[in-house]
């Protein structure tokens, strides 16, 4: 069981999560500004609390996404150009991905050493090869199907305080395993797997009614999908078992998406308390 400080910490957690969805999908494109207030509640929405969505707006305004200033006793939020640009390109990307691309058969091999002592170092290029998509074959050598993200390795060397060595390869064929055994090796595919299983299982099932049901489960879905990105390399579907769901996935994300698009915005809209 968690205690009230980890149930606290979750909430914050995913307050934040969801505020980040809200304004770039219900507040962007459309505007840059809008009422706390209409934060709080579209939150609320979501259940969360009050007193969770009035911190996550404000933690909001510390780091930078958000500025505001009071206009009578309301307070008006503005997002900020840095922010607006994370949202635009993030957006894009909860879009894009998904969609089919063919593969033309390289890899993009990276091999690299940290010093012992640079646990930290070592976390930071582990997550960063992460997110660009790498899965790591141990011993320091990580691998991905996209060579076009060849620059991207490059440029994530280019400081390379703590790190001994750091070697970037483009390959085409394999001379010891298969291809789909290597994305076996690389990638946890049984868990990802799961997670594509959660998707479908819960937003197939979803029927929201009532306005705010249906905007609740418009953040949900959008959230959850822009999450997939984070932890879906994107492996070419050669690669993958058959059946993969990810086309599934995509199809019901794009369609339960405009299904509840226009009722969930009337929604969002209607929190304007002026």
């Amino acid at each position: 069981m968690s205690s009230p400080s980890d149930a606290s910490g979750a909430n914050s957690r995913t307050a934040r999560t969801f505020l980040l969805t809200i304004l770039g999908d219900a507040v962007m494109p459309g505007s840059r500004r809008v009422l706390q207030e209409s934060l709080v509640g579209a939150l609320g929405a979501l259940d969360i609390s009050v007193p969770a969505a009035r911190q996550a707006t404000s933690r909001a305004t510390r780091d930078g996404w958000l500025t505001s200033e009071r206009v009578g006793r309301r307070s008006l939020m503005t997002i900020s150009d840095s922010a607006a640009e994370m949202l635009i390109e993030g957006r894009k990307r909860t879009m894009e991905f998904g969609e089919t691309r063919p593969w033309d058969e390289r890899w993009l091999l990276v091999t690299l050493t940290v010093h012992e002592d640079r646990r930290e170092v070592r976390h930071h290029f582990r997550t960063e090869l992460g997110w660009l998509g790498f899965g790591s074959l141990g011993n320091g050598v990580w691998i991905s199907p996209h060579a076009s993200n060849e620059a991207a390795a490059l440029r994530l060397f280019q400081s390379r305080e703590g790190l001994k060595d750091a070697y970037v390869f483009v390959t085409s064929t394999p001379v010891t395993h298969a291809p789909r055994d290597i994305a076996r090796t690389a990638w946890d595919l049984d868990k990802l797997l799961r997670r594509y299983t959660a998707f479908d299982t819960k937003f197939s099932a979803l029927s929201p009614s009532d306005p705010r049901e249906i905007f609740a489960a418009w953040i949900e879905l959008i959230t959850a999908w822009r999450h997939f990105p984070l932890v879906d390399p994107e492996l070419p579907d050669s690669l993958l078992p058959a059946g993969w769901p990810r086309e599934t996935s995509y199809r019901l994300f794009h369609r339960r998406r405009e299904e509840w698009a226009a009722v969930a915005r009337e929604y969002f809209l209607s929190l304007d308390p002026g």
